[in-house]
């Protein structure tokens, strides 16, 4: 059962969640929540049909995975009936959310088995890896996943990722000035809140990328390609633990024409 009582993430649209993510605590299920609520304006509203089901663990549209009895790890077999279930569309929501808990003990095989959804993820899915230790996950599965260090001193980061994200787009639509302002607000972030906006906007990038493709707008698609490939480099200093004004700076240098 999702506590009533946890701090909500703020702002939340679950047509903006990732497809996948990695957490710890109580926030995994927030997250869940999020994705199934149907109401307006702050996401989880914790008062529509949907939010009413989750608090009181019901919904059949969450669905939690964990360790078997008397097993030490999530076997493959675990994940390959995880697969299976992934196409099937959600029985109330618009979206179906898997909490996988303690999802470091899956695996080498069940993280590789997992690895194959994740590339190729049914939109109506979202995937929350609740863990303690995500070091122990593989490279290549928390590549593919946006990690949120909640904690309770602060604001939501994943939704501060969403705004900051947001702020983000429209200076880079309007022009040098607004985007030389904006990296004087980056680099005051604190890590996990830059790395959390490094995750949503290369994501956001590649999905206006496609839109714009679509639409044909050629000078648009330059653009966003050029955002998806600074952003990247960025992601990798962070990596690096260079500094965040200095990585600020270099995104500035990248995209100001």
């Amino acid at each position: 059962m999702i506590p009533s009582d946890s701090h909500p993430p703020k702002n939340f649209d679950s047509g903006r969640l990732s497809h996948a993510y990695i957490t710890a605590g109580s926030f995994a299920e927030m997250l869940a929540l999020a994705a199934v609520c149907s109401g307006t304006g702050t996401k989880p509203c914790k008062t529509c049909a949907h939010c009413v089901k989750a608090l009181n663990g019901i919904h059949p549209d969450i669905i939690t995975i964990g360790k078997q009895d008397n097993k030490r790890e999530i076997l493959i077999e675990q994940i390959r009936e995880l697969k299976r279930d992934v196409i099937i569309v959600p029985n109330e929501a618009e979206k179906k959310a898997y909490i996988i808990n303690d999802a470091d003990t899956m695996n080498v095989n069940a993280q590789n088995a997992f690895l194959q959804i994740l590339e190729e993820p049914p939109g109506h899915v979202v995937f929350i890896l609740k863990s303690e230790a995500p070091d122990k996950l593989l490279p290549t599965v928390r590549s593919r996943c946006v990690e949120i260090k909640a904690r309770a001193d602060e604001d939501n980061l994943e939704t501060s990722a969403f705004d900051i994200t947001d702020d983000f787009f429209d200076a880079l639509r309007q022009g040098n000035a607004s985007l030389v302002a904006f990296m004087f607000r980056l680099e005051k972030l604190e890590k996990e809140q830059f790395s959390a906006f490094l995750a949503t906007s290369r994501k956001q990038a590649s999905e206006e990328l496609r839109a714009a493709a679509l639409n044909g707008d050629v000078s648009m698609c330059e653009r966003l390609s050029h955002a998806e490939s600074t952003l990247s480099k960025a992601s990798q200093f962070l990596d690096l633990n260079v500094g965040l004004g200095h990585i600020s700076g270099l995104i500035c240098a990248g995209l100001v024409e």
